[in-house]
């Protein structure tokens, strides 16, 4: 096999047929079965046997299956990133229409209790930056004094 083929392409020397039935197989999912392939290519249990074993089924439909695994978690991360670039423009537009809202709010049209909610409001998000960035700052500081020792075990003769 060339670097560049993979596993669940036509091998060389595999036939068409014997391909077709691999390809058959290897999209079953987990209904893979020799009994599936048969019946839907309706040839024997025999050929359908002696296929899986002279071109490494078993083997090329693992290298498929941790392919598209590894595609569909690829996938997931891309999505999760680029929610999180939408959400976080979402936030700032926001925050900046409150801000402005905020700016032109004139004190003495505020209720006493408009102005005890705002100083609420307020104080929670001072905290909560406030505990971010300290928790932020304690993780690299012990990430920065972290020391990992391999200790590799004693082999049970040596202790006999």
């Amino acid at each position: 096999m060339s670097k560049t083929e993979k596993p669940w392409e036509r091998q060389k020397g595999e036939t068409e047929q014997a391909f077709e039935a691999f390809a058959i197989y290897r999209d079953l999912g987990l209904k893979r079965s020799n009994h599936e392939v048969c019946e839907r290519l309706s040839k024997s249990r025999q050929l359908i046997s002696r296929w899986k074993s002279k071109y490494g089924w078993d083997e090329r439909v693992r290298a498929y299956d941790n392919e598209m695994e590894r595609q569909a978690h690829a996938e997931a991360v891309k999505d999760l990133k680029d929610m999180t670039k939408r959400h976080t423009k979402i936030a700032v537009q926001m925050q900046k229409k409150a801000l402005e809202a905020l700016e032109k709010l004139k004190v003495e049209d505020m209720t006493p209790r408009d102005i005890k909610e705002y100083i609420k409001i307020a104080t929670e998000l001072e905290r909560l930056n406030r505990s971010v960035s300290a928790s932020d700052n304690a993780i690299d500081e012990e990430e920065q004094t972290r020391v990992e020792v391999y200790m590799p075990e004693k082999e049970a003769d040596e202790d006999e």
